[in-house]
Parts: C-alpha cells; sequence; structure tokens
C-alpha cells in the first residue's frame, strides 16, 4: 500500500464515509534540532467528499527513533498520532491547514507527517535515570564515572549557590 488515497468513489458519493489503510515513508528530518526518523507508519481511518473537499479521519501509528536528550544514544519508541486533515482543489489563505489534491488522488504524506510531528514528546530519555553525559569530558555517565570534575568548586563561581540550595530547607 502506499500514502496516496485514490478517491473517485467518495466524489461520486458525496457524505458517504470510506475507510482505507495506508503505509506511509518519511524522510529522516530535524525536529528542535533532534534528528527524528519514523518507520513502520500505518494508517487507517475514513475519508468522505463533501463539496469537492475530502475531510481523512483516522489514526497513524509508527516507530520513531531520536536520540536521548541526556547521554545520546538511540532511542525507540512507538507512536500514536491522530489525523485529521482537509483536502481541497485550491489552496485557501484564510486556512493555511487545508491540503492540496489533485485530481481524484489525495497523497496524505504530508498530513501524516505534520499529525506525527506535532504527537512527538519534548524530549525522549533512554531511561527515566539517565545520568548524561558529563559535560566536561563528555564521559558517558550511565556506564561509570568521571574525576574530571573532582575539586571544581573551588573554581566554580556558582558554588555558594548550590550550599545555598542544598543547605537552606526554606528554598
Amino acid at each position: 500500500m502506499s500514502s496516496v488515497l485514490n478517491v473517485v468513489s467518495a466524489l461520486n458519493h458525496p457524505g458517504q464515509e470510506h475507510p482505507f489503510h495506508a503505509d506511509a515513508m518519511l524522510e529522516k528530518m530535524m525536529v528542535l534540532g533532534d534528528p527524528v526518523e519514523f518507520t513502520d507508519i500505518a494508517v487507517n481511518g475514513t475519508y468522505l467528499s463533501s463539496e469537492e473537499r475530502i475531510v481523512v479521519n483516522g489514526e497513524v501509528t509508527a516507530e520513531v527513533i531520536s536520540q536521548c536528550a541526556r547521554c545520546l544514544k538511540p532511542v525507540k519508541n512507538p507512536i500514536k498520532a491522530e489525523l485529521d486533515a482537509l483536502f481541497a482543489r485550491e489552496p485557501d489563505p484564510e486556512d493555511p491547514d487545508r491540503y492540496i489534491y489533485e485530481a481524484s488522488q489525495v497523497d496524505l504524506t504530508e498530513a501524516v507527517k505534520d499529525a506525527l510531528v506535532l504527537a512527538l514528546p519534548l524530549r525522549y530519555l533512554c531511561k527515566e535515570d539517565c545520568k548524561g553525559l558529563c559535560p566536561k569530558c563528555g564521559m558517558d555517565l550511565n556506564t561509570g564515572s568521571c574525576t574530571c570534575q573532582e575539586g571544581d568548586d573551588e573554581r566554580n563561581p556558582f558554588a555558594a549557590l548550590r550550599s545555598i540550595v542544598y543547605d537552606n530547607e526554606e528554598v
């Protein structure tokens, strides 16, 4: 299957829902500075026509591959997104969320991409207690500890603030 729907029957029978299943492929992309790849994308839903417009409703499922926000290791997680898209033959400056279709072919690729990107969490973690990377030497603190930050408190101008936060119970 592909992400292109043939909507001839919907255009010939306005208001009648037509179920569909489609697969999609998306290129790797950067989202908020992080690399993101979607795999195993599946779309299930219905479409119908109304006055030369096609309304598509459904659910998108996929696997998202990104990187841990703390240690930068690859992270793979399932993701679900709701797909509610309106397709028209002509663009409308009043409705920038409208997608365009030609002839009787509706390409779901952009709508699927938008739905998945909007469903992404702000960040992924490889595990909740990920310690991340040492900001000085770059060592993965999940695999061991480094010694480059030992004794840095004397040179750190913010060391006094740390004692205020940890020693004062009112803060």
